[in-house]
């Protein structure tokens, strides 16, 4: 049976989904961003809502802000689709757009301390996140990161552009474990993605419920005392974004502290939770954040001496 998958996926999967693919891309591709992203987003927008994804959508929403009504748990899971398919109709165009006059900053020079002794610049799926290093190469500040290579090969170089615009990528897994320690540990900077759940991360509370939380990059920063910037990506209109560099201030909690780590992530969550507030439809709903999102079964939140 095994094999049968496997000659299936090769022969037939595969070349099918690849030719979907560039059929797609290179229309994409030829057009200008503002309208490839136009394009990509009114396509998920039609196209999405009749997927199982816009029910988990609808359920994360309700999952993190129940005070929310149904009729506007729609308007975001709605204006979330349409966002999401912009990204896709930006994705690649992704070296234009960082050298483009589509983006502005705020606080750029918070990335000094960055280019002097390395460390992280963390962000969060939201406006386009792939823009992350579009800040590091308007001070011409290298920076590497992780990616997840798709299973499709036939996809994979393609995609591999995209991060054509950093200094270093690294594989998912233990060797992008390895690289994120080796960069900083070499004085420089990496770039994490750190909104999204991880099975390796500590049970940490975002919007009130428990959530499987990144935390490497506090532990390598105390470890090699570098610091840690966020930076807050906004759409603002169609295909322009504002982009918000911060230095991150854990100067509250105690590295002597036993549970530090998990302060520092709880803190961070709450950063994070602050951005999605502001734009709710701008963050990616449908991924399985919350161990209740698989089963699609609300849970309240619960304190901790309820739960003992």
């Amino acid at each position: 049976m095994d094999v049968i998958k496997k000659l299936f996926r090769y022969t037939i999967r595969w070349p099918i989904e690849a030719v979907v693919f560039y059929g797609l891309a290179g229309v994409l591709m030829i057009l200008p961003v503002s309208i490839a992203s136009a394009l990509g987003g009114g396509l998920m927008r039609l196209i999405a809502p009749l997927t199982p994804f816009h029910r988990r959508s609808l359920f994360n929403i309700g999952l993190a802000m129940p005070e929310l009504s149904p009729q506007d748990r729609q308007k975001i899971a709605m204006g979330m689709w349409m966002h999401l398919g912009r990204v896709l109709g930006e994705y690649l165009h992704t070296k234009t757009l960082v050298k483009s006059n589509r983006i502005t900053y705020d606080g750029l020079e918070h990335l000094a301390p960055l280019k002097e002794k390395g460390g992280f610049m963390i962000t969060a799926h939201l406006g386009n996140w792939e823009l992350v290093v579009a800040p590091a190469l308007a001070v011409d500040l290298p920076v590497n990161v992780v990616f997840r290579r798709i299973n499709n090969p036939l996809i994979s170089k393609l995609l591999m552009r995209r991060v054509q615009v950093f200094d270093a990528v690294f594989q998912k897994g233990l060797e992008g474990a390895r690289g994120m320690a080796s960069t900083v540990k070499s004085g420089k900077t990496f770039v994490a993605l750190v909104d999204q759940k991880l099975r390796e991360g500590e049970m940490l509370d975002f919007f009130g419920h428990k959530a499987s939380t990144a935390v490497a990059h506090i532990k390598l920063a105390e470890k090699f005392k570098t610091p840690i910037v966020t930076v807050q990506i906004i759409r603002t209109k169609g295909c322009h974004f504002h982009i918000v560099i911060r230095p991150l201030d854990l100067s509250a909690f105690d590295p002597k502290n036993a549970d530090y780590v998990n302060q520092a992530g709880t803190y961070i969550n709450s950063v994070l939770e602050g951005w999605i507030r502001e734009n709710p439809e701008q963050w990616m709903w449908p991924h399985r954040r919350w161990p209740a999102s698989k089963g699609e079964v609300y849970i309240p939140p619960q304190n901790d001496s309820a739960s003992e």
